[in-house]
């Protein structure tokens, strides 16, 4: 496991406990309140709510004089410079407690995307497996075996079976990132002659309507991550 992985093992078993009483789309619901409850809340005790308040207010009146403004162009710098200089000054005072919020955000998003991506599909059903260079995969999956991507040269003669633990669809050689996020089927050898193997596994579906794309965790997640985050934001009066 990576840095980010660290806390999955504990996400996991409270996220078993949960799904033993509400569906997949209901946790990932809860799991998005207690994010932005926590992100929110982090940054409103790391920031200068004040001093943000008093940028706000001051940025709000120098837009307000550079839209009322009528006069010639050289006499409005003045007040736009203020009005960029005050835009920035909030960036730059907000930015550390956001990259100090977003952290505990980053470790969910890691783990759901473990919990909630890729799935097996069922036994013997193919999957295409692809591998660069002058090498072809195939999926290997029978009943009651442990998954494996076998990989064969040109020829037909066989090079390497990986065994797939987790449902991942990218296998790789380890990598410097891999001391920050893990892949938890683990990792080629080094001396094979190909870095890594694409597996097109079939992607979890949340939702049981609607596109693709709005099917998986992420749509579900992100859009109930924001409507908490705003609401949070607006009860809490967080600047």
């Amino acid at each position: 496991m990576g840095v980010l992985d660290l806390p999955s093992p504990y996400l996991s078993a409270a996220d078993d406990w949960l799904t033993h009483f509400m569906p997949a789309a209901m946790t990932l619901v809860i799991w998005a309140a207690l994010g932005a409850v926590l992100c929110m809340e982090l940054y409103r005790l790391t920031s200068p709510q004040r001093h943000i308040a008093e940028i706000k207010l001051a940025l709000v009146r120098t837009r307000r004089v550079v839209a009322e403004f009528d006069g010639e162009m050289e006499e409005a710098w003045p007040h736009i410079r203020r009005m960029l200089s005050l835009a920035m000054h909030r960036v730059a005072i907000t930015l550390p407690a956001t990259v100090v919020a977003s952290l505990p955000l980053l470790l969910v998003i890691v783990w759901l995307d473990n919990r909630y991506g890729d799935a097996f599909p069922p036994p013997n059903v193919p999957v295409s497996v692809q591998v660069a260079g002058e090498f072809e995969g195939r999926w290997m999956n029978g009943d009651g075996d442990v998954p494996r991507a076998a990989v064969v040269d040109r020829g037909g003669a066989p090079v390497v079976e990986v065994p797939v633990t987790e449902p991942v669809s990218i296998i790789h050689k380890r990598r410097w990132w891999n001391m920050l996020i893990g892949n938890p089927a683990g990792y080629l050898p080094d001396d094979l002659p190909f870095d890594r193997i694409d597996i097109s596994l079939p992607r979890q579906q949340i939702l049981p309507v609607g596109p693709a794309w709005l099917r998986g965790w992420e749509a579900t997640f992100f859009v109930a991550l924001i409507l908490f985050s705003l609401g949070f934001k607006t009860v809490r009066g967080v600047a």
